[in-house]
């Protein structure tokens, strides 16, 4: 069953809706979002032309309402039908959240939030789970609309260096309350080595690119600092010593003849 874990998705949605604004920015000199809530469609225009830069299917998470510092669920909002696209089939997250003791998803009426990165936590765990590319945040008047959406047809865009690694990492962290060693695992995967671990700290290393990300753990898993290393690279072979020249017959058979 997916997960529902904020450490597992956090990270990487949060890099792919970096790597979506950054291509709407530079297709479109100015775009905007046109939602279908009946058929859960979205589309991102170039403004002005009307042109398409690309539609997806979405799911909507939920709505906040930043004057009133409040959030409600799209599946539990009465302004939105249940049939329609964007809060349809979602009975399957609900069921899971409760099975793993998020209650906060079967929450029938508005709430108010306690702080302003908790409804945009709640939406990547649902797109998560949901297997969705990224969330929009469609913000309209002082209302914002979080959306899971599904697809991105240029995914391969998404550039990942070491340097960009590690300012998400920076970002991710500082936005969710996440715990860091899982969620950087769960961005990154394996290590490529470790060293230097004690009995308060570990070191661990990334392969990325042309560089390493060296990322310094505390003994809890708190992040304590992140750095890029250069590989260092082999420097040319050292030259041949020279092989000494042949001494010419004639000097050597006035040696051996005592010729001076």
């Amino acid at each position: 069953m997916p997960s529902l874990k904020l450490e597992d998705h956090a990270l990487r949605l949060l890099e792919n809706e970096q790597g979506v604004l950054s291509f709407l920015d530079r297709t479109a000199h100015k775009w905007a979002w046109r939602l279908d809530l009946q058929r859960g469609e979205i589309l991102f225009l170039e403004t002005g032309t009307g042109r398409i830069l690309f539609s997806s299917t979405v799911k909507l998470i939920g709505t906040e309402d930043r004057d009133a510092d409040t959030f409600r669920f799209g599946w539990s909002d009465p302004e939105i039908h249940e049939a329609w696209g964007a809060v349809s089939g979602l009975g399957g997250l609900r069921f899971a959240a409760r099975g793993e003791g998020l209650t906060i998803f079967d929450e029938p009426e508005t709430f108010p939030l306690d702080t302003p990165a908790k409804a945009s936590a709640w939406a990547i765990q649902a797109a998560g789970f949901l297997g969705a590319f990224f969330v929009f945040e469609a913000r309209q008047d002082r209302k914002v609309q979080y959306l899971a959406v599904a697809e991105f047809p240029d995914a391969n865009l998404i550039h990942r260096d070491a340097q960009s690694a590690l300012n998400l990492i920076e970002l991710g962290t500082k936005r969710f309350a996440l715990a860091h060693k899982e969620a950087i695992l769960a961005y990154l995967g394996t290590p490529t080595r470790a060293g230097g671990t004690t009995l308060t700290q570990e070191t661990l290393y990334w392969r990325i690119g042309e560089a390493d990300l060296r990322v310094q753990l505390a003994h809890n898993g708190q992040l304590l600092g992140m750095s890029v290393d250069a590989i260092p690279t082999a420097g040319p072979p050292p030259a041949p010593a020279p092989e000494p020249e042949p001494e010419p017959k004639q000097g050597l058979i006035a040696r051996l003849f005592g010729r001076r």
